[in-house]
C-alpha cells in the first residue's frame, strides 16, 4: 500500500472513530455505555423509570439510591435479544445482607431492548436488593418474566403446558430449593413463570399478590429445606404443604386461559415488558407429548379481539359441567432426595 493510501485510510479511521466509540451517560443509579450519546441517554432514563416502576409494583415504594451506580452496557445488534445482570452479595455497614456490586449487559434490537429486555433485568435488581442475597432461580426468573409483554407471557404459558405434557417439569419441592440453573434452562423459565404467576394471582390484586410472594420466598429461603417451604406454604397461602400447593397449581392449569394476541404497535412509554432469555426459547429436545394431553394449551384469541372480550381464565367455548378425566401429570424426578 502506498504512503498516500496509508494516509487516506488513517484519515478515514480518524473521522469515523468518534462514531464507533461507545458513549456514556450517568443517571443517579446507572452509568450507561451505548453506541451513541442519544441511545445512552434513552437507556439511562428508561432504566431509572423502570427502577421506580418495578420497586413500586413489588415493594410499594421506591428503592433508596444505590451507593454505587450500576454499570449498564448496551450492545445494539440485529440478532436475538437477551441480557444478564450479575451480582455479588455481602453485608452492609450494619452487617445486614446486601448487594455489594452489580452490572448489567443487554444486547439486541434497540426498541426491543428498551421495551422488553431492560425491564426484565431491572426486576432482577429489585428482587436482589430486597433480599440482599441470591433469590431462588425459579422466582427470580419467573418474577422478571411477569414484566414481559402479553405475547411473551402467553408463550411461556404454552411452553409450561408442553413441558408438563412431556413429563419434563420439576416437582415443586425440588424447584423451590434450586439455587443454581438446571441443565434445561427453558424448563426453569417456563415453569418458574407459571408458578410465580399462579402465586401472585392467588395472593391478591395489585401489589398484594407480589407482596405475598415476597413473604413466601423469605420464609422458604430460611434454611431452604423441605420443612421451611412447607411452613411457608401453610403460613402465606394456606396449603398444608408444598405438595398441596403443587396440586392447586396444576388444577388451575386445567382451565386454559384466553389471551388476545399482542398488538405490534410500540408503547408510548416504557412498558412492563421483557424478552425471555434465549434459553427460554430453546425448542424441547425431548420426545413429543403423549397422545392424550395432560393440560390443554391456552386459547389464543383472534387478532384484534379486545383483551377484555375473553377474560383471563375463561375458555372461549363452553366447557362441560364435569371436567374431562385427564391422566395425572408426570413431573420429572427431583434432582436430590427430599428429606
Amino acid at each position: 500500500m502506498t504512503l498516500r493510501r496509508l494516509l487516506a485510510v488513517a484519515a478515514l479511521v480518524a473521522t469515523q472513530a468518534p462514531a464507533a466509540r461507545a458513549a456514556s451517560y450517568e443517571t443517579p443509579n446507572f452509568v450507561v455505555d451505548a453506541p451513541t450519546a442519544e441511545l445512552a441517554r434513552r437507556f439511562g432514563e428508561a432504566a431509572e423509570a423502570y427502577r421506580r416502576e418495578k420497586a413500586e409494583q413489588w415493594l410499594g415504594r421506591e428503592m433508596p439510591p444505590w451507593p454505587r451506580r450500576c454499570p449498564l452496557r448496551v450492545e445494539v445488534t440485529m440478532g436475538s435479544a437477551g441480557g444478564a445482570t450479575h451480582f455479588t452479595f455481602g453485608g452492609d455497614a450494619n452487617n445486614r445482607p446486601a448487594v455489594t456490586s452489580q452490572r448489567m449487559e443487554i444486547r439486541g434490537d434497540a426498541q426491543q431492548l428498551l421495551n422488553s429486555v431492560l425491564p426484565h433485568e431491572v426486576t432482577h435488581t429489585v428482587l436482589a436488593h430486597h433480599f440482599g442475597r441470591p433469590v431462588p432461580r425459579w422466582a427470580d426468573e419467573g418474577g422478571s418474566v411477569l414484566s414481559e409483554n402479553e405475547a411473551e407471557r402467553f408463550s411461556h404459558d404454552v411452553r409450561c403446558r408442553e413441558i408438563l405434557n412431556a413429563g419434563k417439569a420439576f416437582r415443586l419441592a425440588t424447584l423451590f430449593r434450586m439455587v443454581e440453573y438446571p441443565r434445561d434452562m427453558h424448563v426453569l423459565y417456563a415453569q418458574g413463570y407459571s408458578v410465580t404467576d399462579y402465586l401472585v394471582r392467588r395472593g391478591g390484586d395489585g401489589r398484594d399478590g407480589r407482596g405475598k410472594l415476597l413473604q413466601f420466598l423469605g420464609a422458604g429461603m430460611r434454611g431452604n429445606t423441605p420443612e421451611s417451604w412447607d411452613a411457608a406454604a401453610r403460613t402465606v397461602y394456606g396449603f398444608d404443604s408444598v405438595d398441596a400447593l403443587e396440586k392447586g397449581w396444576l388444577e388451575a392449569l386445567r382451565t386454559p386461559p384466553t389471551r388476545a394476541v399482542a398488538r405490534d404497535a410500540a408503547p408510548a412509554r416504557p412498558a412492563a415488558t421483557t424478552a425471555a432469555a434465549a434459553a427460554a426459547r430453546t425448542e424441547l429436545r425431548s420426545s413429543a407429548a403423549p397422545a392424550v394431553p395432560v393440560l390443554e394449551p391456552p386459547v389464543r384469541a383472534a387478532r384484534g379481539t379486545a383483551p377484555d372480550a375473553e377474560p383471563v381464565g375463561r375458555p372461549t367455548t363452553p366447557r362441560p359441567a364435569v371436567a374431562p378425566d385427564y391422566p395425572p401429570p408426570v413431573l420429572g424426578p427431583p434432582e436430590f432426595p427430599r428429606r
